[in-house]
């Protein structure tokens, strides 16, 4: 179903929230710590195990998640990643022991970063130029926001309800970003500018890239940033 495009500040308030399902997934996670080590019985290595699960699937992800779009349209990645990522977050409610923590942090990690990469595809999509750039900078100063927020709402939601209320405020976070993009976010992306998908010719140009020192350069110059 065709959506009539939203305004720039409505646009970039939605996709500023699916951006911020990144750092929520791991700042309103991190107070639960010594509440999660003690009920499971983890070492504290243990739990470190469990961002390391996260950032691991989340990082190899971000390479596919435009490629998808690219094919697919960004509505229906975007979408799937929401109830996959909804799904993981209840699962890390059930979570009884640490494998199934693991497990369910892994399949976090892999959905959690559809949202920021697709939605700058969606920028790109829909604005150029200056207009651009001011949605991209509004979306920056919200999704900056976050990692203030999160560990403030996680510690609330620890000392309120215990730490398996953290993980369903994640995964009813994810049904509201889910229930808007559904009825609000349009798809930018239409059939006749997409791409069959293919994987070996996308191996071959990320290896292509990954040999490039300029574009080493620009991706360490942003790591170092971040760190």
């Amino acid at each position: 179903m065709q959506r009539q495009p939203i305004s720039g500040p409505i646009l970039a308030a939605l996709l500023a929230g699916l951006a911020t399902l990144g750092p929520f997934s791991v700042d309103t996670f991190l107070p639960s710590f010594p509440a999660i080590g003690r009920d499971l019985a983890l070492t504290p290595a243990e739990l470190q195990q469990t961002l390391s699960a996260y950032f691991f699937p989340f990082a190899v992800m971000t390479l596919f998640h435009g490629t998808l779009s690219d094919s697919f349209g960004r509505r229906p990645v975007i979408l799937v990643s929401l109830v996959a990522y909804a799904m993981a977050s209840g699962g890390c409610v059930f979570a009884y022991d640490f494998p199934q923590l693991l497990i369910f942090r892994v399949l976090q990690g892999m959905s959690a970063g559809a949202g920021m990469v697709v939605g700058r595809a969606i920028i790109r999509d829909s604005f150029e130029g200056h207009a651009a750039q001011r949605l991209m900078s509004l979306v920056t100063i919200i999704f900056g926001l976050a990692p203030a927020i999160a560990p403030i709402l996680g510690g609330w939601l620890l000392g309120w309800f215990g730490w398996r209320a953290v993980f369903i405020f994640l995964a009813l976070y994810a049904l509201l970003l889910l229930a808007v993009s559904w009825w609000r976010l349009p798809e930018t992306h239409l059939p006749p500018a997409r791409q069959p998908f293919a994987l070996v010719p996308l191996t071959r140009n990320y290896w292509r890239l990954a040999r490039s020192p300029q574009l080493l350069l620009l991706c360490a110059t942003v790591a170092f940033n971040f760190g």
